[in-house]
């Protein structure tokens, strides 16, 4: 008897009903209170630290447990393959989104002079400031600078500072060396990390309990916070930007429902907790432990092999700057009265894709910046774009890491659709989910 009504609350209290619910109260909150948002915004941070602070050893644990197994079986070139063919298919997926949604929106035409006076202020207050900022960009994106920055000097250092590409090289450079000692010792130490991953991903179930209050301080404090005046002078960007966001959720749900032969719907529907952390956290990382239990429990996907495609995906392939490069390339282009015509287009594709990966791994405000691969050539301020991109980012972010979340779900889901058929000298019964 006393055990029904807390395993009752414990499902509401993990309801997708209640986490909208908390949703709407911190938008309602930070729009009609917010200095109370303000007030209670560090609850939400403290959450999300929680959250953060088990997201690192989750990943470690999982790509070096998962790849160091891999590497043991006959099959690891095969699958390797599969990933980097599945995340090139994604990337260019996500690219030719973006860009026809893009030409086809013009976010940067029919603007008013009264809307061009507000960006304009902000535009000339960028370019006396982007000198240095510019010059620091366009000499640090080339590839043996991409290749230093991706190796880690001190992986405590790395760590430290949360330099996730560098802790996924590690991770995978371990997890290699890992796979090449006995069989006996390379076992023991495997089991060690997985009890490292369950240890954590059990903290982190226990805080889904607190998800929908902590929603509450999160959103409220970001409306709280939000300019308006600029937003609306976006708006046409902010528009064409979730048209495109939800064009490519359609594409890659359709997709996930064929290769886990489900329906389009229930695709949503079994991930729902991570895309509501994603939305709610505005952080890829943070929903990773999400993932992981959202595929093993409803997809049945092999642990070993969600454990190593989605740190890699959700670390390398941020499909969301490939919508932000193409789109806020157009919107800056046309901005700027510039006709641009097909190998103008070319080279936005092109450069979208170079800058995506010359920022994977990269705090928010370094990645944007990647964005002068795709301007500079086409003789663009990449400096004012940023800050002008950066302003409107608040209010695309949380769909744009939905985006990310759903297309690693996606991602995850196919690859595993292409290993049925040579199933499994790489998994392992005991990493199956029942």
């Amino acid at each position: 008897m006393t055990l029904f009504p807390l395993n009752t609350i414990a499902r509401l209290l993990r309801s997708p009903w209640l986490i909208m619910l908390g949703m709407a109260s911190g938008v309602c909150l930070g729009i009609y209170a917010p200095d109370f948002s303000r007030q209670i915004e560090p609850l939400g941070e403290i959450y999300l630290t929680l959250l953060t602070m088990c997201v690192i050893p989750i990943m470690m644990s999982a790509v070096i447990s998962s790849f160091g197994r891999l590497l043991s079986s006959r099959q690891a070139a095969g699958y390797l393959r599969a990933i980097a063919l599945v995340f090139c298919v994604g990337i260019l997926l996500a690219t030719a989104v973006g860009l026809t949604i893009g030409i086809l929106g013009q976010p940067g035409t029919g603007i008013s002079q009264e809307t061009k006076a507000i960006l304009g202020s902000v535009l000339l207050e960028a370019e006396r400031q982007a000198g240095d900022a510019h010059a620091t960009v366009s000499t640090e994106t080339n590839w043996i600078s991409f290749a230093k920055m991706m190796i880690p000097a001190n992986i405590f250092g790395a760590l430290s500072e949360g330099k996730n590409l560098q802790i996924l090289f590690f991770s995978l450079v371990f997890g290699l060396a890992v796979g090449t000692v006995s069989s006996e010792h390379r076992e023991q130490f495997l089991n060690l990390t997985e009890v490292v991953f369950k240890a954590f991903e059990r903290l982190i179930g226990l805080a889904m309990y607190v998800l929908p209050f902590a929603l509450v301080g999160m959103i409220a404090g970001q409306i709280a916070g939000t300019g308006s005046a600029i937003l609306f002078a976006m708006g046409r960007y902010i528009i064409v930007m979730h048209l495109a966001i939800l064009s490519l959720l359609i594409a890659a749900g359709s997709i996930t429902a064929w290769a886990g032969k489900k329906s389009f719907i229930s695709v949503f529907r079994e991930l729902y907790e991570p895309l509501f952390v994603a939305f709610g956290t505005r952080s890829g990382y943070a929903a990773i432990p999400s993932m992981l239990s959202a595929l093993r429990n409803n997809f049945c996907l092999p642990l070993d092999s969600i454990n190593l495609v989605i740190p890699l995906s959700i670390v390398i392939c941020r499909y969301s700057l490939l919508l932000v490069f193409t789109i806020g390339s157009i919107f800056i282009a046309e901005l700027y009265d510039i006709t641009l015509e097909t190998h103008h287009y070319i080279i936005i594709f092109g450069g979208a894709v170079l800058g995506m990966l010359a920022g994977a791994g990269a705090p928010g405000i370094v990645s944007l910046a990647m964005i002068s691969i795709v301007l500079v050539p086409l003789q663009l301020p990449a400096g004012a774009a940023i800050i002008l991109l950066l302003t409107a980012n608040f209010i695309i972010d949380p769909a744009l890491t939905v985006l990310n979340v759903f297309m690693s779900c996606m991602t995850a889901v196919v690859i595993d659709r292409y290993r049925q058929p040579h199933e499994s000298a790489v998994s392992t019964p005991e990493l199956r989910a029942p």
